[in-house]
């Protein structure tokens, strides 16, 4: 609810508490309007029964009323006057009337200003700024863009329509706080542009629905650069979306923004976050927190702010028929024909640059003057380059060459200068140190006040995207010295070590990931620059992980298995670099068959790029093979499917392991018979998510029935991995029972019935090469003791995983049997420790010099001091175990027993308080170890 209704509420509380009725009428009103839900009726009548209807009033009034969305108050007041409770309907009608009647004339002054400035400045889209009469107009050339929101934890999304931005989402609640995050050039700024342009047209016709931009009392506007020290917002406003003669005041302003239905459009935060505190403040809500915010950013900008945004959406690259909107509406504005730029679309070479809107508008651009395709980015960004230079050279009427030494080296430092300080916006007083100043301006890559204010006194100029910058950037450090680029290199390594602490983000990957697009466009220059880029690339190469190392999960680890837990971020960077080359050179193709990355992990939110680079690397020889791990997901994405066939048949890479997560059993047939999983050249592993496989008991039973329609594996399948497994899925046990499997997982499982424990106890006893077994029940509520006399049968088993509650003596002796064979390298337990548990475990630490992982939930660290005779390198104290004080001390002793620990991972609960020296030893005793990492 909005802070002036919320002030109405609280300075008119007596009158209301006496006067209001809270009748019959009154109630089915506010709940058919949605003001209460039942849980809120029956709640008032309670209170009405057991106290007095004034109470109820109250608690309406002060708990109920004003966390309700911003329509609510409106349709409270309507409920009044159909409740014949007209007269306190005018009563608060005239309490805001009085209040607000100086706002106004305010309000509708700076309305006004603000849809002539949107009207004025955003109508068009000029992808080359520095062309000015190379604009497309907005409302012709835009293509409506489709949002996908993260739905669950699980990374579940859902598409979302630009309409339905500002709807409800995950909860009833209208979300106050949006982010949305896409790679460069992927249509983010263009989405801001386009609901402000939208915003001034003062009316939707109904089209959006109820809620949509035009609900909207304001919208502001705003270059997450232009809060940069601002005050507050209304100051931002003042200076940065009024004309200098516009004489309203910022308390005016204030008292405007506090009153009304405002939404404030901050666009990219990933250019301006440093020392932005009045945005920080705004994210946070410590200003104006009841009006709705959405940030714009390139991915990754957030990661410590994720939790303060209701809604989070991700804009991504267009797909096929988008991509043929965009060239008919070009080709439409333009008054040309579309069958260039549509036959354009159909070359397979250039496939992932048109999913890019900027980079599809520079395609369509140069089309027109040339028919030669790029098929990198690198190529496109030269060719505009080019373009750029020849221009200017006609213009300034000087040489090309002159215009190169002169004017663009220069501007090559000065843009590498402005990057390292993360800044796209410069000011005039930053150009003293360049010659030429002048006429540097004018060859076409800076804009003079490209969204800045009209009131700044000082002369600013904005790089034309943060993407040319970059690609600036990238061409200075090319015509660097050796020395110095390789300098520049060293900041960009990987370090030997992660610490990850929950809400904080220290991490190396990320300062990596910040400089791929320069290190992509430097890759993309080795064929028309010197071999010293070469020599540079090849120590990336060297330097850097072609699929990083899985670290450890923070929370539930067995929830997902970190072996195939690889969006493509940082760690695919190499593959995404190696696609801007058109041929690998015969130097560097040396150096990464040298390097030979030990694992390449293929995921479904993988991008093109990083497929293509996957591509580059099947065409090496390596020997042996890369072994590669897949996490298809569903596979409703038939081109990620197809290109998973076809690594397949790649002699160069080595089918590992899969995850496939199929939503019914058709889908899960096909995807074992088309993946050809457990055959001798595929799949040999496979993890599958159970938890959505549609179908019930009955049907698992005629598949049993049915044999042609049963999921039949490969004679070769090693490893079967089941996830929210289910008496229903019992079917796949079966599939499994004659496989030579050396690894059984089944996570989470729901309650077993017998017909599931006799398959599980089949394939105990009957696989001999079974060397990890993992069974655990969802949220540990199950019982797996009686499968440990199995387990002690097992002379190979060499990693276990496994729930226990309320162990019988018998289990606990088949426990102890198996820890002192000693011949488990991995034992991660789930249990509510008894005193003779911890015996048992104790005993064994004496004599299991075999262990190297262990990881324990729910434990009282202090009761195992045998701890110490282990020589571990991955410990991990997963979620509800106990540590204070006096654990810390046992901990941090036991930690300066374990020379060669490389893990180290500890959900504390953030209900036990701790004395800072403790925390104190625990760091001093983990930075005695060889190499940490903890979360």
């Amino acid at each position: 609810m909005e802070d002036r209704h919320k002030e109405c509420l609280k300075s008119n509380r007596d009158f209301l508490c006496s006067n209001i009725s809270l009748s019959t009428g009154l109630l089915a009103k506010l709940s058919e309007s949605g003001v209460i839900t039942d849980e809120h009726l029956q709640k008032l009548q309670n209170i009405k029964r057991n106290d007095t209807t004034k109470a109820a009033v109250l608690e309406f009034l002060t708990e109920v009323l004003p966390r309700r969305a911003p329509e609510a108050f409106n349709l409270f007041l309507e409920a009044l006057s159909k409740s014949a409770q007209k007269h306190i309907a005018d009563h608060l009608k005239k309490w805001l009337g009085d209040v607000c009647s100086e706002d106004a004339g305010t309000f509708e002054r700076l309305r006004a200003e603000l849809r002539s400035h949107y009207k004025r400045r955003l109508a068009s889209i000029r992808p080359m700024p520095w062309q000015q009469d190379i604009y497309l107009n907005l409302t012709d050339v835009f293509v409506e863009r489709q949002l996908k929101l993260k739905t669950n934890y699980k990374g579940d999304e859902r598409i979302v329509s630009m309409d339905d931005l500002f709807t409800p989402q995950q909860t009833k609640e209208i979300p106050r706080r949006l982010l949305i995050e896409g790679n460069p050039g992927i249509g983010k700024s263009t989405i801001c542009q386009t609901l402000a342009h939208e915003w001034g047209k003062q009316s939707c016709g109904r089209h959006c629905g109820t809620l949509c931009v035009h609900s909207f009392d304001l919208v502001l506007y705003f270059h997450a650069g232009d809060f940069i020290d601002e005050e507050s917002v209304a100051h931002a406003v003042q200076k940065h979306l009024l004309p200098s003669d516009c004489r309203i005041t910022t308390s005016e302003l204030q008292g405007v923004i506090e009153a009304k239905n405002v939404l404030i459009i901050v666009d990219a935060f990933d250019e301006a976050n440093a020392g932005n505190r009045t945005l920080d403040r705004l994210i946070k809500g410590d200003i104006i927190r009841h009006k709705t915010l959405l940030i714009t950013s390139r991915p990754n900008f957030l990661q410590n702010k994720l939790s303060l945004f209701d809604s989070k959406f991700k804009v991504e690259g267009y797909d096929k028929e988008e991509q043929l909107k965009h060239v008919e509406r070009y080709a439409a504005h333009q008054n040309i024909a579309s069958a260039p730029f549509e036959s354009m679309l159909k070359e397979e070479s250039i496939i992932d640059l048109c999913s890019n809107p900027l980079n599809l508008t520079l395609l369509c651009l140069l089309r027109e003057e040339d028919t030669q395709l790029r098929i990198t980015r690198t190529a496109l960004y030269t060719s505009i380059h080019r373009i750029i230079k020849q221009k200017a050279a006609k213009r300034l009427n000087l040489a090309p060459e002159k215009v190169e030494e002169s004017l663009l080296r220069p501007l090559y430092r000065f843009a590498f200068e402005a990057h390292q300080k993360n800044e796209t916006v410069v000011g005039e007083n930053d150009f003293k140190k360049v010659k030429n100043f002048q006429q540097v301006c004018e060859v076409g890559y800076l804009t003079r006040e490209l969204s800045m204010s009209r009131l700044q006194p000082e002369v600013r100029f904005q790089f034309t995207h943060k993407t040319f910058l970059e690609f600036l950037t990238a061409k200075h450090i090319a015509e660097m010295d050796r020395e110095e680029r390789l300098n520049w290199l060293q900041h960009l390594r990987y370090a030997d070590y992660h610490i990850r602490i929950e809400g904080l983000a220290i991490d190396d990957d990320f300062k990596v990931e910040q400089n791929e697009p320069i290190l992509a466009f430097l890759f993309g220059l080795l064929e028309e620059e010197s071999a010293e880029l070469t020599e540079m690339a090849s120590l990336v190469i060297k330097e850097t992980h072609f699929s990083s190392e899985p670290l450890p999960m923070p929370l539930h680890s067995s929830l997902f298995p970190i072996s195939l837990d690889s969006p493509c971020n940082a760690s695919h960077q190499l593959l995404r670099l190696l696609a801007e080359l058109n041929v690998v050179p015969p130097e560097l193709a040396d150096v990464i068959c040298k390097r030979r990355p030990p694992l390449i992990k293929f995921h479904r939110h993988c991008s093109a790029s990083c497929m293509k680079g996957m591509l580059k690397l099947c065409n090496l020889r390596f020997q042996p093979p890369i072994p590669m791990n897949v996490h298809l997901g569903d596979s409703r994405d038939e081109e990620k499917m197809s290109f998973v066939q076809k690594l397949i048949k790649c002699k160069s890479i080595e089918s590992s392991k899969i995850w496939i997560d199929p939503r019914d059993h058709t889908k899960l047939r096909n995807d074992v018979r088309g993946l050809q999983i457990g055959q001798t050249n595929s799949f040999q592993q496979v993890r599958i998510d159970c938890y959505f496989i549609k179908g019930n008991r009955l049907f698992a039973a005629l598949l049993r029935k049915i044999k042609r329609r049963r999921v039949s594996f490969g004679n070769h399948l090693s490893e079967l991995e089941l996830i929210g497994f289910k008496p229903s899925r019992s079917f796949l046990l079966e599939a499994a029972l004659h496989k030579p499997l050396t690894s059984l997982q089944l996570i989470h499982c729901f309650e077993l019935d017998d017909r599931c424990i006799s398959l599980i106890h089949q394939l105990l006893r009957n696989q001999r090469n079974l060397q990890r077994v993992q069974l655990t029940s969802f949220w540990q509520q199950q019982h797996f003791g009686f499968f440990l006399a199995d387990f002690a049968q097992m002379e190979n088993l060499q990693s276990l995983e496994i729930s226990l509650k309320n162990s019988t003596d018998e289990e606990k002796r088949s426990l102890e049997a198996i820890l002192k064979r000693n011949k488990l390298s991995e034992l991660t337990i789930h249990s509510d420790y008894s005193r003779s548990l911890y015996s048992v475990l104790n005993d064994g630490f004496n004599s299991m010099s075999s262990l190297r992982e262990l990881r324990l939930q729910r434990v009282n660290i202090i009761h195992l001091p045998n701890l110490c005779h282990l020589d571990l390198i991955n410990f991990s104290l997963l979620p509800y175990s106990t540590l204070n004080d006096d654990g810390i001390a046992v901990l941090s002793d036991v930690l300066r027993s374990w020379r060669n620990l490389q893990q180290l991972s500890i959900d504390f609960d953030e209900y036990v308080s701790v004395a800072e020296c403790s925390l104190r030893k625990l760091f001093e005793a983990i930075a005695g170890c060889h190499l940490n990492a903890t979360d």
